[in-house]
């Protein structure tokens, strides 16, 4: 999905590259995963810094899931929103209406 997105620059220890960066993503989805029932195919969609939490440490398991210890991070643990296209867990997305402009929504807007 064609995306607008912010990037803060900041230095990230442990980066691995290579890594496309990028996040607070704004865009349209292209495919839903298997089991994906709360998303369809051209809904107008935005992901932030934090993609999701794996849910078995022992801070998810404490329900502490913002200090997850292997937490997915857009733009750092997986590929962002200066892709072509990326792949987010449907956990971490919000809806964006069609009516509000990208460079609205996005604290960084980066036309696509």
């Amino acid at each position: 999905m064609p995306f607008g997105c912010g990037n803060c620059g900041s230095a990230i220890p442990n980066l691995s590259y290579p890594r496309v960066p990028g996040h607070e993503v704004i865009g349209r989805i292209e495919e839903v995963g298997p089991g994906v029932t709360a998303w369809k195919v051209d809904q107008r969609v935005g992901v932030g810094f934090f993609g999701g939490e794996d849910g078995t440490c022992e801070a998810c398991r404490r329900g502490e899931t913002a200090y997850c210890q292997n937490a997915i991070m857009t733009g750092i643990t997986t590929d962002g929103g200066y892709a072509e296209t990326m792949i987010a867990e449907a956990r971490a997305l919000a809806l964006i209406p069609d009516a509000l402009k990208s460079e609205d929504a996005a604290p960084w807007y980066v036309p696509a």
